[in-house]
């Protein structure tokens, strides 16, 4: 991986990692160059749509690189390594309130719950970006957040514009779903109603499925 020397945080946390994996508790099937964490996502056969109504996406251009979400939720989390921004590679890897922590801590609020068709735009979007690393050493609003074509000392970058996320859009109640407001869209951590009658109905799909699978085969035992 490219060393930043502007990062102090990122160049230890990397190091402590090649020591002993810490902060990456990932499949070994997992490659964290090219992992894209929609494709992952467990899905419900049945129903024809993820088991979980929302996922849980980094904005890369905000992030600043602490490294603090990659600590906390060490399944959910890592720092990659081109720009040295946190990223999501396994969608729901650790529990809920560990990723409400890791959320709720971050000193940028850049980390946002989305839908999975959401996830799996931005995710395909951000494929080949071009982050402005300098934006995070100076104020994001005077930087433009990196957006955009920006000088550099000896010419030009193109860099990525930030992209188009819906909890940047109007209020995002801290992006706190634990209020269990009934129509808030941020399901999971705050188990709100209709989140619970959604979980509570794919229960019973499954444990249907599964005493019909049971009565099948005790029949077939019956029969021989």
């Amino acid at each position: 991986l490219e060393k930043d020397p502007t990062n102090t945080a990122l160049e230890a946390f990397k190091e402590e990692t090649s020591k002993t994996g810490f902060g990456m508790y990932v499949d070994d099937d997992v490659d964290l160059q090219t992992v894209e964490s929609h494709t992952k996502v467990e899905w419900d056969d049945e129903a024809n749509e993820p088991v979980r109504s929302q996922m849980v996406y980094v904005d890369e251009v905000t992030c600043i690189g602490c490294t603090n979400c990659a600590m906390i939720a060490q399944s959910t989390f890592f720092m990659e390594g081109e720009h040295g921004r946190a990223r999501v590679f396994q969608q729901w890897g650790d529990d809920d309130e560990t990723i409400a922590v890791a959320i709720q801590t971050c000193p940028v609020d850049c980390i946002h719950y989305v839908s999975y068709d959401e996830l799996k735009r931005l995710e395909i979007e951000r494929r080949g970006q071009n982050i402005n690393f300098k934006a995070r050493l100076v104020n994001q609003g005077e930087y433009r957040s990196g957006a955009g074509y920006q000088a550099k000392y000896g010419g030009g970058a193109l860099f990525t514009d930030q992209q188009v996320i819906s909890g940047n859009m109007g209020s995002r109640c801290n992006n706190c779903p634990s209020r269990g407001c009934k129509n808030c869209p941020m399901y999971g951590v705050g188990k709100n109603p209709e989140f619970i009658k959604k979980e509570k109905k794919r229960k019973e799909r499954l444990a249907k499925a599964k005493m019909k699978t049971a009565m099948e085969s005790q029949n077939k035992r019956a029969e021989l």
